[in-house]
């Protein structure tokens, strides 16, 4: 159990014996009914930081079967809480909120417990074990990189990350997409830049579904400073692949 899980428990138990204790002095009627504070009890963290550290709306809960108003049941639980510990200060606001204000010490306490685990501070079984495979990036490589390709990484990690920290089995896995239509369209582009570039641009018409990028002239450019025209009159397919060899692992890199 985290620091805060605790701290929020022992208020919950403070809650219930200050309950118990207003109906044991007659500051709030006996029921009938069983009631069970501790699951009734729910604490939230307030908005407004001004309104302490948590808020607790217990007095509400409990009004239809006390047939008491919550301000009234709120000032009995306060008045029999027990203020040691962790807990600095409690007032009672509004229609009658709880508000708990916690003393430093937790704080403390944390950074102890973070220079003792370390690196471990932070994980929980949540997961159990339990096998989950988080893909991410997966960017085409027949251009340059983009900042969508580098927000994935950066997400599809941390978010890896931080399942490992919950106890999952986590595989990361992102795709080079370095085959299919997307591959066949690159070099065609490449192709039809590196006639141009030796024969100018009314050689060849570029494929209308080309990539228009910069990049794939610069590519056909530095081709060519490597290869010179020993491509231009060999077959369509040779020379794509040959483009396609040259350039795909430029952007790959």
């Amino acid at each position: 159990m985290s620091i805060i899980d605790g701290i929020k428990s022992e208020i919950i138990e403070k809650i219930s014996a200050g309950y118990k204790e207003a109906v044991s002095n007659g500051s709030l009627p006996e029921t009938d009914e069983n009631i069970d504070i501790s699951s009734l009890a729910k604490l939230e963290v307030p908005k407004d930081k001004s309104h302490g550290d948590f808020a607790c709306n217990i007095a509400m809960v409990l009004a239809k079967q006390l047939k008491t108003a919550p301000r009234k049941i709120a000032d009995a639980i306060t008045s029999n809480i027990d203020k040691s510990g962790d807990i600095k200060d409690i007032e009672v606001a509004g229609a009658g909120f709880i508000n708990f204000y916690l003393a430093p010490d937790w704080l403390y306490r944390t950074m102890e417990s973070i220079e003792k685990e370390g690196s471990d501070y932070g994980k929980i079984d949540l997961g159990k074990g339990k096998k989950v495979m988080v893909e991410f990036v997966s960017a085409n490589p027949t251009g340059p990189m983009h900042m969508g390709n580098a927000r994935g990484g950066a997400l599809g990690d941390c978010l890896a990350s931080v399942l490992e920290y919950a106890g999952y089995d986590v595989t990361r896995e992102f795709y080079i997409n370095d085959a299919g239509n997307q591959i066949e369209k690159f070099g065609k582009s490449l192709s039809a830049r590196y006639i141009q570039q030796l024969k100018g641009e009314d050689a060849v018409e570029f494929p209308e579904d080309g990539y228009q990028g910069g990049d794939i002239t610069e590519h056909a450019k530095e081709f060519i400073k490597l290869y010179g025209d020993k491509y231009l009159d060999c077959g369509e397919d040779e020379r794509k692949q040959a483009l396609i060899d040259y350039a795909l692992e430029k952007n790959i890199s």
